[in-house]
């Protein structure tokens, strides 16, 4: 039987252990690498202005599920609003992504998650409580 692997969420808190997914553009949007970096405590000396991290880049870490107040029960609610916004352009290419095979945004909605994504600038202030994932 095949192990169910952990979903990653793609909209994190930039601390260590965490993964640099990409950075946000003057225009809105992120910019995502090839590869993930996992971040170092000297990557977050180094970024400078704490408080701001996750407004000037994204990060993912493994989703937490119910230990994330984004969590409605059954699934992440933070692509679901992304997703309604009117504002939000429809396209039809997939930005470049090093976690779409594991991401709970993806696995949720498929590659429409993948639209919304890049216009999504985490604002968290407090660091979900781990739980056990699927």
């Amino acid at each position: 039987m095949k192990e169910k692997q952990h979903k990653t969420c793609p909209s994190s808190l930039g601390q260590v252990g965490s993964n640099l997914l990409g950075v946000v553009n003057p225009s809105g949007t992120v910019g995502f690498f090839k590869d993930p970096v996992e971040v170092t405590q000297e990557f977050i000396d180094d970024a400078g202005d704490f408080e701001n991290l996750e407004r000037r880049f994204r990060f993912s870490n493994k989703c937490v599920q119910s230990g994330c107040k984004q969590w409605t029960g059954k699934e992440c609610g933070v692509i679901k609003a992304v997703l309604a916004l009117d504002s939000i352009p429809a396209k039809n290419d997939l930005p470049a992504c090093s976690i779409r095979s594991n991401c709970r945004w993806f696995y949720q909605e498929g590659g429409i998650a993948c639209n919304g994504c890049r216009y999504v600038i985490t604002n968290v202030s407090e660091p979900a409580t781990e739980a056990i994932a699927e």
